[in-house]
């Protein structure tokens, strides 16, 4: 009935056309023959179904776009290995895969039109997410733990993406979530390990650096130079041991959320000459020179000062060790009205950006030396969490010339939040 509709509708305008051809009443400056007026209306017909032709093929290839997109992603969300499904944007079910069935023990089919908020015993963090996606477009990823609604509770990784329209609207959004049970109970066991292994080997490493002392206090009768030598070279060992297993245990602190800044007022100058003290012999054995740059409005700053130390002993050993030897290095520390600035600068193989991009990661070292360090890997990485920790940034910059430099930046006077967990004094 609609084509018929149609196609009476097309011969009534071809007629018309033509009855206007040939008046002189409707188009009085156009003189025309029949047989010239027929042609024309003719071929404005022909048009008119070639254009009406097209546009029936593209919404056709249009439809079965569409409907081959449909298949494909319901494809990917039926057989993916993980929780998936499209939600619109106020929660409801539009698409559910086989795994999400099987964890609420039903059918895809049932959960269509469920509200997914419904999913989870406490859904304001998810309202919350969905939230913020909506009103911003990004791509939510988190990891938490929930409680289901139907008595579960599990680990989850969870992905949120944003499906636009043509108007680059959110129309939907896409939810991929697994379950990290396994993950997290690793990471567990491998937490408790750390911290049990760190404490048991803290105690007799110290013990082990006191008895040193008492023999080089001569506690126990005089020494010759070379039996004093041979004690601070297994003291010095015995440091380093201790400095690793410190490194270790804070970084599982800073990693799991169990480190307080305490922050207090001190003299940052002060703080890096009693540091680059302690840097003396290894600066000695391969032949570098230290080197002090400073201008600063006022050398007090409030921070956890012996945070800040590590960060300075880590980034001034770093220099140390992968810098050149008969090199020189230079610290340059600077001040603004709210931020200090602290650079390391040392000359050493270029760092390429590949590498540069890792260097703050964990277990992550740059094969620059020319011969292989031993070391936890952590020491940038805890720098970065410290100074994270201060709501500060880090930054390492190499060049092709050997220009080597570390360096950070903080807050001249450490602010409270509820994320750095502060104890300001």
């Amino acid at each position: 009935m609609l084509k018929e509709k149609k196609a009476i509708i097309l011969v009534l305008m071809d007629i018309a056309i033509f009855y206007m051809l040939i008046s002189p009443k409707i188009l009085p400056s156009v003189i025309l023959s029949f047989g010239d007026a027929f042609i024309i209306s003719a071929i404005i017909a022909v048009v008119t179904l070639f254009i009406r032709y097209l546009s029936k093929v593209e919404t056709t290839n249009l439809e079965k776009k569409l409907i081959r997109q449909h298949s494909q992603l319901t494809a990917i969300i039926n057989n993916s290995p993980f929780v998936v499904f499209l939600k619109s944007v106020d929660g409801n079910v539009i698409l559910a895969n086989e795994v999400l069935a099987d964890l609420f023990s039903t059918s895809r089919e049932k959960l269509v039109g469920l509200n997914s908020y419904s999913f989870v015993s406490n859904p304001q963090i998810c309202m919350e997410e969905d939230k913020h996606l909506l009103a911003t477009k990004e791509i939510v990823t988190c990891e938490r733990y929930e409680d289901l609604t139907n008595g579960q509770g599990h680990w989850f990784r969870i992905v949120k993406v944003p499906v636009l329209d043509e108007n680059d609207d959110i129309s939907s959004i896409v939810v991929i979530f697994r379950i990290i049970d396994d993950v997290k109970e690793l990471e567990e066991r491998k937490n408790t390990f750390i911290a049990t292994l760190t404490h048991d080997l803290k105690t007799p490493t110290i013990a082990q650096i006191r008895a040193l002392d008492l023999l080089l206090g001569e506690s126990f009768g005089e020494l010759v130079e070379e039996q004093k030598e041979m004690l601070e070279q297994i003291k010095s060992s015995c440091k380093y041991m201790y400095d690793l297993i410190f490194t270790i245990l804070d970084t599982y602190l800073y990693d799991n959320g169990l480190t307080k800044i305490n922050a207090e007022s001190f003299d940052i100058l002060a703080l890096l000459n009693e540091t680059t003290r302690g840097m003396s012999n290894l600066l000695r054995e391969r032949n570098q020179k230290l080197i002090i740059n400073t201008n600063l409005s006022s050398n007090m700053i409030v921070a956890d000062r012996v945070q800040i130390k590590r960060v300075i002993i880590n980034l001034l050993a770093n220099a140390v060790t992968h810098g050149f030897k008969n090199s020189d290095i230079e610290v340059f520390i600077t001040d603004n009205d709210e931020n200090l600035k602290v650079e390391v600068k040392n000359k050493s193989e270029y760092i390429n950006k590949e590498q540069m991009k890792e260097i703050f990661e964990k277990y992550k070292h740059s094969q620059n030396a020319k011969s292989i360090k031993t070391s936890t890997g952590l020491g940038l990485y805890l720098s970065k969490q410290i100074i994270d920790a201060h709501n500060g940034q880090v930054y390492a910059h190499s060049d092709e010339d050997k220009n080597c430099s570390f360096g950070f930046e903080i807050p001249k006077k450490l602010v409270p939040t509820s994320t750095n967990k502060q104890e300001v004094n």
